[in-house]
Formats: C-alpha cells, sequence, structure tokens
C-alpha cells in the first residue's frame, strides 16, 4: 500500500512540474480577443472596433472617421456589408461577420503568393516587432517579407530567441488558418492567421504574432518543427529576485542569458532556460572570475554583470 501510495505521488509531482507535456494536446491561444460587438448604450469601444471600421472603410462601407465607438455609423455599416454579403441584417458582429470580411479583403490577393517559391537554404524568422514586419532568412540571407501583427503594449509579444515546437494545419476560428507555436517557457504564444486582417501593421493582439492568412499559408510550408525564430521589440523591466540555478525558466533567465552573452560568455539562444549552454557559459564565468564552482546564479554573479 505505502508503494501505491509512494508511485501515486511521483506521479502527481510529474504532472504539477510538466503541464506541457501533460496538457499539450493541441493549440490553445488566448491571444485574440473575440466579443460579440453591437449597438448599445453605454457604447462598446475597443481595439476590435477599431479594426472592424477599418476593414468596412477599405471595403467602402465606412465612411466616417474611425474612433474606435460601435456606434450609429459603424452599426449602418455593418448592416450594408452584411446586406451585400447576404448575411443576416443584424448590425450585430459576430465570428461569422469578421470571417466574411477577411475574404472579401483577401480576394484577389492570393495570384501573388502562388508565385512565391520556396526558400532553398536553412529558414530562420526574424520578427521586428518596432517595424511590425517579419523577415525570413535563408542560409542567413533575407529573403521575403511580411507584414504582421504584434502584441499590444499591455501585452507584448515576447522578446527572445525561441523555436516552431508544433504547427496545426487546420486550426481555425477566429485566429483564421494555420497556427505554429512558439517555445516561450511563460505561455502559449504562436504564429497564426487572422480575421481581423485589419490589425496587420499594429499592436494588436495578446502577444501572439497574426500574420494575413494569404501569407501564412506560404509561411507554414517553409518552416518545420524547429525552425529557429527571434523577436525583437520593447518589453517590460525584468526584475530579479532570486539564485538562479540549472533546470530554472522565466523572463529573469531570459535576462541572466543576454547579460551572459553581452559579456562575452555564450548561453546558447536566449529562450528563458537554464539548460545545457546556459551551465557551460556559467562555469566559464565563474572560472574566469575566480568565484565559487558552481553553477548558481548568485548574488556576485549579478553584481558583476550588472543585473542588480
Amino acid at each position: 500500500m505505502r508503494l501505491d501510495r509512494t508511485i501515486l505521488l511521483s506521479l502527481v509531482f510529474v504532472f504539477i512540474i510538466t503541464p506541457t507535456l501533460a496538457l499539450d494536446v493541441g493549440p490553445i491561444c488566448d491571444c485574440e480577443e473575440i466579443r460579440i460587438l453591437s449597438l448599445k448604450s453605454p457604447r462598446m469601444t475597443g481595439s476590435d472596433i477599431l479594426e472592424l471600421q477599418k476593414e468596412l472603410k477599405k471595403l467602402g462601407f465606412y465612411k466616417r472617421e474611425l474612433n474606435s465607438t460601435y456606434d450609429w455609423n459603424t452599426y449602418l455599416a455593418v448592416k450594408k456589408f452584411q446586406k451585400a454579403n447576404n448575411l443576416s441584417i443584424t448590425g450585430v458582429v459576430r465570428q461569422n461577420t469578421w470571417l466574411n470580411l477577411a475574404q472579401s479583403l483577401n480576394k484577389g490577393q492570393e495570384v501573388a503568393n502562388k508565385k512565391l517559391e520556396p526558400p532553398k537554404g536553412e529558414v530562420r524568422l526574424l520578427i521586428d516587432a518596432y517595424k511590425k514586419q517579419m523577415i525570413v532568412y535563408s542560409d542567413g540571407e533575407p529573403y521575403h517579407k511580411f507584414p504582421v501583427a504584434v502584441g499590444k503594449p499591455s501585452t507584448k509579444s515576447p522578446i527572445g530567441e525561441w523555436a516552431i515546437i508544433a504547427k496545426d494545419a487546420h486550426w481555425g476560428g477566429g485566429f483564421g488558418v494555420r497556427w505554429m507555436r512558439l517555445n516561450v517557457p511563460w505561455g502559449i504564444y504562436g504564429i497564426h492567421g487572422t480575421n481581423k486582417p485589419g490589425s496587420i501593421g499594429t499592436a494588436a493582439s495578446h502577444g501572439c504574432i497574426r500574420m494575413f492568412n494569404r501569407n501564412v499559408r506560404v509561411l507554414y510550408n517553409w518552416v518545420d518543427v524547429g525552425t529557429r525564430v527571434k523577436i525583437i521589440g520593447r518589453r517590460d523591466p525584468i526584475k530579479i529576485t532570486h539564485t538562479f540555478r540549472p533546470g530554472q525558466t522565466g523572463k529573469d533567465v531570459l535576462l541572466f542569458q543576454e547579460k551572459l552573452r553581452a559579456n562575452g560568455f555564450d548561453p546558447g539562444y536566449t529562450d528563458g532556460r537554464f539548460g545545457d549552454s546556459t551551465k557551460k557559459a556559467m562555469r566559464e564565468f565563474k572560472y574566469i572570475y575566480g568565484l565559487k564552482d558552481d553553477l548558481s546564479g548568485d548574488e556576485n554573479t549579478f553584481y558583476i554583470l550588472n543585473i542588480k
């Protein structure tokens, strides 16, 4: 009985410390808000309404100033669009209206992408959150650029050096087509299509990287699981509150890796994981500075690296 209890406790412990192994059964992402938009009092406001107005304006249904408010003019524009596309004329924006908006904006745009040849070398991606742009590299040389949407100021995209760890070609719903998950240790982030193409070129998501559906289809065929993805941009300040040891993960570990690299020690990818490459860099660092021969990132380490 005692043995069975020990085994059970061990299994529970493994489940708790490795939630991604236990729960990673498919794409799960909360990086995009899907609200039902309608005319009500008080008026609804938000970035999703701004996206709606932009898309309706591009299609010629909304002719007023963009104001991020679901007002009477927006309501009328939605009804006109719904009527023109044989939808239920309700003035209420649900998933079906977003899908039809995306399809209307994408008409005629697939042809240009069919001419794109896949890169022949090793593919890597650089996502520039400043420019809202993705650069595809082939064997280290720029090959093609795609416009993207990145995280809002309140939910920034994860800055760091990541890898694609999962792909799904049949992911739909509010996130458009295609999903490529990144190995960010503190959340679920990925590259995916969107049914809100008006957001492309802006900071609009909850952290994921949005692409036009026509573009994400192309990229999906260019990358494999394991493809490296670097994201650059602004991020919130990171505080160091504890000693680092091998096996730990987090934004603070990523900062620690960046500081090691800046001081001439190679921690591998700055991916927020205190793994083998970071351990090797720590050994070299402690040897050079004559510190205690261990792998612990302590107060002396932080002082030398100018972290605290």
